[in-house]
């Protein structure tokens, strides 16, 4: 059995998403499942759509207003259509070396933009092969990630479930089954004290995972404003791909205990260690941070398909929406001198989780291929 993953790289939530995926149809199928991760968008020499997929995250921190209006504009079908199809045909053939190469038996796209290319290249081959999108938004979700010709959706919240269904796609096509993260979000073994003593940090005191995305967005001003308030907790600080950032927070002096990281590997680790998580608004941290039980801090929302995630965080009293520095601030000060609400938003939190949902995912894409009694 072969599954094939199609993501693209524009930020890391959709590669967390793919090997959630992958990570899922081992634990369900065992070996004899084989699950690759690729980026379609890396394949072979790049070409200028490969490239535009490239500037999502300069755009997101330098010009996210221009990324959300050309986000709402081609939130239509017919202009998504017309955006989308120079770069179908810059990639269509490629798209087709990449299937005849893996000859998958079931297709997951972890990125909208893959959807429409992965049924272009079948068409091409002359292949029937079901494709399953794993909708990795909360609440917004683009025209892009809808297309007649998938055989199911898979969503993470209501508000998803009946926007793909509000997209005009068949009901009994979508999957409410929450969005896949890692099997080690909320199975870490070791006590936090423990694992903060490991990072150099106090093992009692009120613990702060500063986590900015794979680009450490937002993550210095941060820092720089719970230093000026003389905040009396201590930070963990993953800052991504952005090592200037790392060095930088790395060589200051700080009141407070502070352990500085750049790209990680053991988010989870790091989520099991704090009290509280302070993050933009990805779902998929976001998502991580609930199934390891830990209310967070929502510090921005991009335009575009994260509209919405600080609202429905706040309106399930999971966490905060602390869009400036001087709100994050208050907001770790509450939590630290009210442990009783830092408790119930955790509480909250562990409530909303599918800490199974990778598992449940990979029943959902075994669920579409032959049928095979082996699959539990």
């Amino acid at each position: 059995m072969r599954v094939l993953i199609a993501m693209s790289d524009t930020g890391g939530g959709h590669r967390s998403v793919a090997r959630a995926v992958a990570t899922g149809l081992t634990a369900v199928d065992g070996p004899a499942c084989e699950a690759s991760i690729v980026d379609l968008f890396e394949q072979g020499k790049r070409n200028v759509f490969d490239r535009f997929t490239r500037l999502y995250s300069p755009a997101i921190r330098r010009a996210p207003w221009l990324y959300g209006a050309l986000y709402h504009w081609s939130d239509h079908p017919r202009r998504y259509s017309a955006l989308y199809a120079p770069a179908r045909r810059l990639t269509i053939e490629r798209t087709s070396h990449v299937l005849a190469a893996h000859e998958p038996d079931a297709i997951v796209s972890a990125h909208p933009l893959c959807n429409r290319l992965l049924l272009g290249a079948l068409g091409r081959l002359g292949r029937r092969v079901p494709v399953v999108a794993v909708v990795t938004e909360l609440v917004s979700v683009h025209v892009s990630w809808c297309e007649p010709g998938l055989d199911l959706y898979t969503t993470a919240t209501r508000e998803t479930y009946e926007a793909v269904v509000g997209h005009g796609i068949p009901a009994e096509r979508v999957r409410l089954l929450g969005l896949p993260v890692g099997l080690e979000f909320g199975r870490v073994p070791t006590p936090p004290a423990e694992l903060r003593r490991r990072m150099g940090l106090a093992p009692d005191r009120f613990t702060v995972l500063v986590i900015g995305g794979g680009e450490g967005v937002g993550l210095g001003r941060i820092v720089t404003a719970l230093a000026a308030a003389e905040f009396t907790g201590q930070l963990i600080v993953v800052c991504g791909r952005n090592e200037a950032l790392r060095r930088q927070l790395a060589a200051r002096s700080s009141p407070f205990p502070m352990a500085v990281f750049g790209f990680v590997d053991n988010v989870a680790e790091l989520m099991h260690a704090s009290d509280v998580v302070v993050t933009k608004g990805g779902p998929q941290t976001i998502a991580e941070a609930f199934a390891s039980g830990r209310p967070v801090i929502l510090t921005q929302e991009l335009p575009g398909q994260e509209e919405g995630n600080a609202s429905f965080v706040e309106r399930r009293g999971a966490g905060y929406a602390a869009m400036t520095p001087r709100r994050v601030v208050a907001a770790l000060r509450h939590l630290l001198e009210n442990p009783t609400e830092c408790q119930r938003l955790a509480a909250n939190a562990r409530a909303l989780s599918r800490p199974d949902a990778a598992m449940e995912t990979a029943r959902a894409i075994l669920g579409v291929t032959a049928p095979r009694a082996h699959v539990r």
